[in-house]
């Protein structure tokens, strides 16, 4: 390819927290539908919408991309609505993170003979992923998602199979306020928060006996984000708030995890709330790891962060789209090289897993 027409039309499209979403959705589906796809728009009750697309009833693999970006900082040398060629470089908002890869699949479908399949490709399409996964949400639930998906998120070709859970927590801890010069007649709210988090600290470091070395950080971690309480010097606080998240290996760590914050809140009397719970995505077809790790010539990996393949429980995932990862940097950018083996790249996995 050397036009990169669909992905010069997707970077056009301003699509910052989702500004025109109505206008990026209702252009996927005039591409698909001239590649004779059967296409559903689906309007979230928040005026945003999802694009689901079937090229048959009976689906084996489906792609998923995400219409939003996140906003532009300063320093940019190019317009980022405008898709501009450097050298070997293309740049604009999007471009990596991740209109490149929902451009190349479309790009990859003018090079399958759709008929020919023995199964059908479902294509949908998201909103609000750099937020909320409010998208995502939307749509996790139907029961026609193929089994067999592939996320199009900036990898540079590098076959992702394994993607690390997350919870997140936020826990209110109650004292009594008194003048600091009484302070034993009080109860302080920070020390019970510090002696919870020697308390978490604990659970941490036994959940990291267990490994898995598909990720670069081979176990579950911990991270304390926020200690927020008290409100002057001579106070003895009488409120806590404390916010942390785990990015889990294993399934069964999300159970361990809230036990424990169970049984926690209630020795120091507090209250919790969870912000996110989602469990770890660990592809488990060995048929299609080999086909893909074949197609690529590269082992699968794992990363550590989350993404919307968290959200579709018992889905053999795949992330896989063009690079550099240059997301959310400022000229964000992709490899005209790796755009193009990306294309190929799904006209290979499209093929094998739907042959």
């Amino acid at each position: 390819m050397d036009d990169f027409k669909i992905l010069k039309d997707l970077v056009k499209i301003n699509t910052i927290n989702d500004k025109n979403n109505h206008e990026f959705i209702n252009y996927i589906k005039s591409l698909l539908e001239k590649r004779k796809f059967e296409v559903e728009i689906l309007n979230n009750k928040d005026g945003n919408s999802c694009l689901i697309a079937k090229s048959s009833k009976n689906c084996n693999l489906c792609f998923m991309g995400h219409s939003d970006t996140v906003p532009f900082g300063e320093g940019w040398e190019t317009d980022p609505f405008v898709l501009t060629k450097k050298g070997d470089y293309l740049y604009g908002l999007g471009a990596c993170d991740m209109k490149g890869g929902i451009a190349a699949f479309v790009d990859a479908l003018d090079q399958i003979n759709i008929e020919k399949l023995k199964y059908g490709i479902m294509i949908i399409i998201t909103y609000d992923e750099e937020v909320g996964f409010n998208g995502i949400k939307f749509v996790k639930d139907r029961k026609d998602i193929p089994n067999n998906i592939i996320i199009g998120e900036p990898t540079d070709l590098e076959p992702i199979a394994f993607i690390k859970g997350c919870m997140e927590f936020k826990v209110t801890f109650k004292g009594k306020a008194v003048h600091s010069s009484v302070m034993i007649k009080g109860d302080n709210a920070i020390l019970k928060t510090l002696e919870f988090v020697k308390e978490l600290n604990k659970l941490f470091n036994r959940l990291k006996k267990d490994n898995n070395n598909k990720f670069d950080i081979p176990y579950t971690t911990m991270n304390i984000a926020m200690i927020n309480g008290g409100n002057a010097v001579n106070v003895v606080p009488d409120k806590c708030e404390l916010t942390f998240d785990f990015r889990t290996i294993l399934n069964n760590h999300h159970k361990i995890i809230r036990n424990k914050i169970d049984k926690l809140c209630k020795k120091y009397n507090a209250s919790y709330e969870i912000i996110t719970d989602v469990l770890p995505s660990n592809n488990e077809s060995e048929e299609n790891i080999k086909i893909i790790e074949q197609i690529l010539d590269k082992k699968t990996t794992g990363v550590n962060y989350v993404t919307e393949g968290n959200f579709l429980n018992n889905k053999n995932i795949f992330i896989i789209g063009p690079g550099p990862i240059t997301a959310h940097e400022v000229n964000e950018h992709i490899k005209i090289e790796s755009y193009n083996k990306a294309i190929n790249a799904y006209k290979n996995i499209v093929e094998s897993i739907c042959k």
